[in-house]
């Protein structure tokens, strides 16, 4: 039943990320259209755009590791994981899949940090896809 949960917890964080993530590529896609700043400020604003975007989705991911942790479902081995900064950091290494963080999941979090990097690997393709759009204007 525990593993039952974290899926439904993935797949309504997935759902959230995925959300933002499109609100913002298609504010940013509508800016592009109507900027009139030159072609680099244009690309700036689209990497900043995209930036706040991919935060936002770590920070998604993250409040689920934190609910969780919370209902029990697992939680984190490693150095200091005290606070939620800690859980955001892992969780925005995670969803770049760099895998670099000094933190491991435990138990059902496996799940949850699994997904989060598939996740984060296609919105990382579809930002790549914008910056690329912009770059060749």
């Amino acid at each position: 039943m525990e593993v039952i949960l974290q899926l439904l917890i993935a797949f309504v964080t997935i759902g959230l990320a995925t959300g933002s993530h499109y609100f913002f590529l298609q504010r940013l896609r509508a800016w592009i259209n109507n900027t009139r700043l030159s072609p680099f400020l244009t690309l700036l604003g689209v990497v900043y755009g995209i930036t706040i975007s991919q935060l936002t989705a770590a920070l998604w991911f993250a409040i689920s590791f934190k609910v969780s942790i919370t209902l029990g479902l697992g939680g984190f081995d490693g150095e200091a994981v005290a606070t939620f900064v800690d859980i955001f950091y892992f969780s925005l290494i995670n969803l770049t899949t760099l895998g670099m963080a000094p933190i491991e999941p435990l138990r059902h979090l496996y799940l949850l940090a699994g997904i989060e990097a598939m996740t984060g690997f296609l919105l990382v393709s579809c930002s790549a896809s914008l910056i690329f759009k912009t770059m060749n204007k």
